[in-house]
């Protein structure tokens, strides 16, 4: 592969990934094709099916074990093409309560965390039984306080397969 920048030839090979443009830091997926050129400093990565990868990660967070925090509430709500004006009438709070949130500059409350959650599943259209499962299974684990961070390590074959919500 050429290099956009110089034109160079770029050296590529299969690594993990630190995901960073999904707005999160702790996303990382395997076996993706990464080019460097030696030139330039010029980095690509090859990222198949991105809406499908996005889709695996926003439903790694719905079985966060703590609260959404702000960079995490907003992938969800870009993930499913809302803008901070339409999640408001969905969540019952202001624009301005959003972008708090989003900001960190206030923790979501448990119920408004619950909601978002059980909103961005249904418009990414997981099934009935499985947010039934979301519900009884995992909403009751949901800490109050902060926990580290996970690092989201995602499998392609998880989201280049269509196979989302493995059980954890």
């Amino acid at each position: 592969m050429k290099c956009f920048i110089c034109g160079q030839e770029m050296a590529c090979s299969s690594e993990t990934y630190h995901y960073k443009e999904c707005g999160l830091n702790n996303v990382f997926v395997e076996n993706v094709e990464v080019c460097r050129c030696d030139s330039c400093d010029e980095n690509i990565a090859c990222i198949q099916r991105l809406p499908e990868l996005n889709s695996a990660i926003g439903e790694a967070l719905l079985r966060k074990a703590s609260l959404l925090n702000g960079k995490e509430i907003r992938f969800l709500r870009k993930n499913i093409g809302l803008k901070a004006v339409e999640l408001q009438k969905y969540l019952g709070v202001n624009n301005a309560t959003i972008s708090r949130w989003e900001q960190t500059k206030q923790k979501i409350s448990p119920g408004h965390d619950r909601l978002l959650r059980l909103v961005y599943a249904h418009f990414k259209g997981i099934p009935h039984d499985t947010i039934t499962s979301l519900v009884k299974d995992w909403f009751s684990q949901i800490k109050r306080e902060e926990i580290a961070t996970p690092l989201y390590t995602i499998d392609p074959t998880k989201w280049l397969s269509g196979c989302l919500m493995p059980a954890v």
